[in-house]
C-alpha cells in the first residue's frame, strides 16, 4: 500500500488544528487516525480484488480525496438548503425524515460518484471494473470524513463516545458508502468504456440511491424506537451483501477481460487454413517468379547447347576438308603419275 501524496497533508494538518480545540492534540490525531486509516485499508482491499493490471495509487488517492474533502463539503451546502427548504414547508420532523431517506441519498450519491469525472481518475477508467474500484474510493473518502464529523458531533457525551461513534460507523455506513458508490461507479464506467447510454448510468444510479436510502431509513427507524436493534442489524446484513455483490463483480468483470484478451491472442495466432490464405499472394510470386527463372536458366542452356553444337561442327568440316583427298586434274589424269603430278605435290 503507498502512502497519500504529500499534497493531501494540509487536510490532515487543518482537521487536527480544528480537532484540537475539542480534544487536544493527542486525542485529535487518533480520532484522525480511527477514520482514516481503516478508510484506506477498505481502498487497499478493494484495489486488490483486480489481480490483473490493478489501479495505480495516484487516481485512488484523488478518487479517495474528492469524496473526503470536496464531495463532503458540496454534499452538506446541498443538504442543508434542501432540508431547511423542506422544514419550512413541511416541518422539522418532516425535514429530518426526507433529509436522511430521500435528500440525502440522491444528493450525496451523485456527488460522490462526480469523482469518477476528474482528468486524473477518467483516464484511467479503461475497464468496466474500474468504475467499481474508484467508485468505492469516493465512497470511502467520504465515508472517512462523514465517520470524524459525526464523532466530533457528540464530543460534548465525552471521549469514550467520540471514539465509540466512529469505530461503529467504520464497521458499518463506510461499508455502505462504499458499495453505493461502487455502484454508480459501475454504471459509469459502462458508459466511458463501452459508450453505454445514459439510462444505463442512471439505473446504477437509483441501485445506489436506493441502498442509501434504505440503510438511513433503518437507522432512522431504530433512532426513533420503531426497530431498535433490529433494523440495524438487518441493515448492516444488507451492507454487507452489497459490498459482497461489488467484490464478487470486480473479481468477475477482471477474470473475464484477462479470458477475452488470451482468446483474442490466440485468434490472432494463424490456423493451417488461415496461413495458406493470409499468404498464398506472397508464396505465389515466388513460386512463379521462381518458375520464370528456371524457365530462363533452360534456356539459356539450350542455346548453350546448340550454339556450342554449331561451333563444334564447324570445326569438324574443316578438319575433314583438310584432310579430304584432292581429285586429280585432267592432265594428271593423261600423264598418270608423270610430270603433272609430281608438280601438284612439290
Amino acid at each position: 500500500m503507498q502512502a497519500p501524496p504529500t499534497r493531501y497533508l494540509w487536510f490532515f494538518l487543518i482537521m487536527l488544528i480544528a480537532l484540537s480545540a475539542s480534544f487536544g492534540y493527542g486525542l485529535a490525531a487518533l480520532f484522525l487516525g480511527m477514520a482514516f486509516i481503516p478508510a484506506l485499508l477498505y481502498l487497499n482491499w478493494f484495489r486488490n480484488f483486480e489481480k490483473h493490471d490493478p489501479e495505480p495509487w495516484g487516481a485512488l488517492y484523488q478518487a479517495f480525496f474528492w469524496g473526503a474533502i470536496t464531495g463532503i463539503i458540496l454534499a452538506g451546502v446541498v443538504n442543508s438548503i434542501l432540508i431547511v427548504m423542506v422544514a419550512l414547508a413541511a416541518g422539522v420532523v418532516v425535514a429530518e425524515i426526507a433529509g436522511a431517506v430521500i435528500i440525502a441519498p440522491f444528493v450525496e450519491e451523485f456527488l460522490k460518484a462526480m469523482g469518477l469525472m476528474r482528468a486524473g481518475v477518467k483516464e484511467e477508467v479503461d475497464e468496466v471494473e474500474d468504475g467499481l474500484i474508484y467508485g468505492a474510493a469516493c465512497g470511502l473518502g467520504f465515508a472517512a470524513t462523514e465517520n470524524l464529523m459525526y464523532g466530533w458531533s457528540v464530543v460534548g457525551e465525552g471521549v469514550a463516545v467520540t471514539a465509540a461513534v466512529i469505530v461503529m460507523r467504520t464497521f458499518s455506513a463506510t461499508l455502505i458508502h462504499a458499495s453505493a458508490t461502487s455502484f454508480t461507479g459501475h454504471g459509469i464506467s459502462q458508459y466511458l468504456v463501452h459508450g453505454a447510454s445514459w439510462k444505463v448510468v442512471a439505473k446504477y444510479y437509483l441501485m445506489a440511491v436506493g441502498l442509501h436510502a434504505f440503510w438511513n431509513g433503518m437507522m432512522t427507524l431504530t433512532y426513533y424506537e420503531f426497530l431498535p436493534g433490529i433494523g440495524f442489524i438487518f441493515a448492516l446484513v444488507v451492507a454487507i451483501g452489497a459490498l459482497q455483490f461489488s467484490r464478487s463483480k470486480i473479481m468477475e468483470l477482471d477474470e473475464k477481460r484477462v479470458k477475452l484478451t488470451y482468446q483474442q491472442k490466440l485468434d490472432q495466432q494463424p490456423v493451417a487454413g488461415d496461413w495458406w490464405v493470409q499468404s498464398r499472394g506472397k508464396w505465389e510470386g515466388r513460386g512463379v517468379a521462381w518458375s520464370d527463372r528456371e524457365a530462363s536458366r533452360q534456356q539459356e542452356q539450350l542455346q548453350h547447347e546448340r550454339e556450342h553444337a554449331q561451333r563444334q561442327a564447324q570445326v569438324e568440316q574443316r578438319q575433314a576438308q583438310r584432310h579430304a583427298p584432292v581429285a586429280p586434274s585432267r592432265e594428271e589424269a593423261r600423264d598418270g603419275d608423270g610430270w603433272a603430278t609430281y608438280q601438284r605435290e612439290r
